[in-house]
Formats: C-alpha cells, sequence, structure tokens
C-alpha cells in the first residue's frame, strides 16, 4: 500500500512517549500541541513506524513518529503540556 501521507506540509504534533521532566525527550514534550512544518520523511532508523523530521515555530528540529502528527486539534489523545508547580514552602517565623 502506498504511504498518502504529504512528506512536507503542516501538521499539529502531540507528544506520545513518556511525560516527565526527567526525559530524555523532555524539551520535545513541551512542544506538544504545537503546529510543525514536516521537513521530510525520513529513512531506514530501525523503526517500524514511519518517522519524520519537523521544524516547530521557536527553531527546534526534531525527528517525530508517524502516529505524533494529526492534522486536527479533535485527534489530542492527551493533555497540553504544562510545567509542574513546585509549591512554595511557608515563610519561617524569625
Amino acid at each position: 500500500m502506498a504511504d498518502k501521507r504529504l512528506a512536507h506540509g503542516r501538521r499539529l504534533f502531540e507528544y506520545h512517549c513518556y511525560e516527565g521532566e526527567d526525559s530524555a525527550d523532555a524539551e520535545l514534550w513541551h512542544h506538544t500541541h504545537q503546529s510543525v512544518e514536516v521537513l521530510a520523511k525520513l529513512e531506514g532508523g530501525g523503526y517500524e513506524i514511519r518517522m519524520y523530521r519537523v521544524h516547530f515555530v521557536d527553531g527546534l528540529e526534531w525527528d517525530v513518529f508517524d502516529d505524533e502528527l494529526v492534522s486536527s486539534s479533535a485527534q489530542y489523545e492527551r493533555a497540553d503540556y504544562t510545567r509542574l508547580q513546585v509549591p512554595s514552602l511557608p515563610a519561617c517565623g524569625r
């Protein structure tokens, strides 16, 4: 079956791996639900799923999996990225 996805064009990106600040891909997770320009379909790499090189508005370029590129926000499966808020400690009573 022929690959019907365009190798170039605009898509929305949704991160589908481990969502944690300690992830090796945390920077990519921080970009979830952002618009990307698909630069190229990648060949090889040893993965069974297609991969694409994408460009984010802030200049970040990354290789992402096919299932992380969607054409509509209605296709999102996960929540938006929000930086974890660390609770502030109470002031000392000195």
